[in-house]
């Protein structure tokens, strides 16, 4: 028996049990989580008390796969090739690229927001009010340090 929000596709066998509204509340809690954080720091918190390594991973590479499905001078056996992943996962992803444009939109405007700051308070130029090359200084401003 499926569920009425699962289609046969979906691996979701061990949550049969569970009823939408506990499901909802599981996927609202994770939202919540992301929302409540302030910067870069505390999504590195909460990222990391909740995933594991292997699914950050997952979820990293899903990200660049989308990134590099965008280019269309990359065929999909060079994404393979560049990436180390399959073609199930180009595909899962391309699917999802289909259902959800708006999602894999959002996260290229934040990651060019990120950067775009990063790039701005990363160096700060040190020297006199005469000198006309001022020198360059990092200021160990890292990506985490951006706030939303």
């Amino acid at each position: 028996m499926l569920l009425p929000w699962t289609s046969p596709r979906t691996k979701m066998r061990r949550y049969r049990r569970l009823t939408k509204e506990e499901i909802y509340e599981a996927l609202n809690k994770v939202r919540d989580a992301f929302l409540a954080a302030k910067d870069g720091n505390e999504v590195h918190e909460i990222i990391n008390s909740i995933l594991t390594t292997e699914e950050k991973l997952k979820i990293g590479r899903r990200v660049l796969v989308a990134e590099y499905l965008k280019v269309d001078s990359l065929t999909m056996r060079d994404i393979c090739n560049m990436l180390k992943v399959g073609r199930s996962t180009l595909q899962f992803v391309s699917r999802r690229i289909a259902l959800h444009p708006k999602g894999f939109e959002l996260i290229k405007i934040r990651s060019k927001r990120v950067e775009n700051e990063y790039q701005k308070k990363k160096l700060r130029e040190v020297g006199g009010s005469q000198l006309v090359f001022k020198r360059k200084e990092y200021t160990e401003f890292k990506r985490k340090d951006v706030k939303r």
